[in-house]
């Protein structure tokens, strides 16, 4: 006896009462064998024999996939319609794909509108800045050939392009999926296909474990800066200034645009809360570069700042260590000593200028309340980004000081005098 065919869902029902309302008679669409959809139309012969084309969909057969079986089903009806046999028909869909029934770059501009004028009324520059680099992403990913069917699958292609677990992809993620919200809760797009994930956190990801940021060495330094001078490149010798000012100051790149004489003093005015606490303006304390002689090498930084000696330009100062880190990962010089810092297993960053200055004053046994001061934040995080800096000599010193054989006395003699007041 023939098992009977499961009864069809309510979304199949739906699916197939679209197929009768835009597709000619029996055409059929259903599930092959791999649970993949596909459109089938039968024709009768003169003869009386009964003939069928069949064209796959790129859709699993499925409820999560309904919407977009249904939008397909009327783009492959309306070239039917146009007197096209049902392969040519699909063909011609799979360059108006589903999404295509949505008018997306309309949507991308309403969007930004949006979020300019309403709510806490972003800048355009902050437009620009965290949401355009992602919806813009999607909208070219929509219009490919092989465009993603869903919202899931759209964000996760959509955030490739940054660092797998970084700020900046978290950040293009939760920009993506309120684009998405918008474009389902202002302009009827389906829910049920194109909602971004409840959850982020997969499409974020986990960054791989960092190696330890390198301190560059003050030959490395006068290196660098000697590559930079050296080139006829206006942005190079600017450049070439900055990293004076890093290594020499500790500065954040972004600190380099908040410089100011208070009369004869330097200070960086840069203030930023955190969860470290908050940077607050300080004075800028020289940790000289020194040649292989021991020699202080003479820049003459705060004469040129003085003399109005120009930075390199950057469209804002927040993100000046992104701009340091891309021009100076094209110079032949800063892949050199890239090489030299992974051969210790660690990272060559912007930074390492800063952690130069931060390994310097341990080196000269300066205390690390007054270095944490210099660098513009608080000990408890000095002590948390630095603490392998800190010389450790100084404390077994210390110790041999106060528990060695001196030391033992003294603690001695302090016992028989507590021994004798008692």
């Amino acid at each position: 006896m023939t098992k009977p065919a499961p009864a069809a869902t309510t979304w199949e029902q739906r699916v197939r009462a679209h197929l009768r309302q835009h597709l000619p008679e029996r055409c059929n669409v259903g599930p092959d064998k791999t649970r993949r959809a596909r459109l089938q139309q039968r024709f009768s012969q003169p003869d009386g024999s009964i003939t069928s084309v069949s064209v796959a969909l790129p859709y699993d057969w499925s409820e999560a996939q309904e919407h977009d079986l249904i939008q397909r089903l009327r783009v492959i009806g309306k070239y039917l319609a146009q007197g096209e046999d049902l392969k040519t028909a699909a063909n011609l869909a799979n360059n108006a794909s589903s999404h295509a029934a949505y008018n997306w770059p309309a949507i991308a501009t309403a969007f930004q509108r949006h979020k300019q004028e309403h709510g806490a009324g972003i800048t355009a520059t902050t437009w620009e800045r965290k949401y355009a680099p992602v919806v813009q992403a999607m909208l070219k990913l929509l219009q490919g050939q092989r465009a993603p069917s869903n919202g899931a699958n759209l964000l996760e292609q959509a955030v490739r392009q940054w660092e797998l677990g970084s700020r900046s992809r978290q950040i293009a993620a939760q920009n993506g999926a309120a684009f998405l919200r918008y474009a389902v809760e202002r302009h009827e797009v389906s829910a049920r296909t194109w909602s971004p994930p409840q959850s982020l956190t997969t499409v974020v990801g986990r960054r791989a474990p960092t190696r330890e940021q390198y301190a560059l060495g003050d030959s490395q330094v006068i290196r660098l800066v000697e590559a930079l001078e050296a080139s006829t490149s206006d942005e190079a010798r600017r450049w070439a200034f900055a990293v004076q000012l890093c290594a020499v100051y500790g500065l954040r790149p972004t600190e380099l645009f908040h410089l100011r004489f208070r009369g004869d003093v330097l200070w960086c005015l840069y203030a930023k809360k955190s969860g470290g606490g908050t940077t607050k303006p300080r004075q800028l304390l020289a940790a000289p570069v020194m040649d292989a002689d021991g020699t202080r090498m003479e820049w003459l930084l705060e004469k040129r700042l003085r003399a109005g000696e120009p930075l390199p330009e950057v469209a804002e100062p927040k993100m000046a260590g992104d701009r340091m880190g891309r021009f100076l990962r094209r110079q032949g010089i800063w892949q050199q000593l890239c090489g030299e810092a992974e051969h210790l297993g660690e990272e060559l960053v912007p930074y390492s200028l800063r952690h130069r200055y931060s390994a310097t004053c341990h080196r000269n046994n300066l205390p690390p309340k007054y270095i944490a001061e210099a660098m513009g934040h608080s000990l408890e995080t000095h002590l948390r980004r630095y603490a392998r800096f800190v010389n450790q000599g100084e404390a077994a010193a210390a110790f041999a000081d106060a528990f060695g054989e001196k030391g033992a006395g003294k603690s001695s003699a302090s016992v028989e005098s507590c021994a004798k007041v008692l």
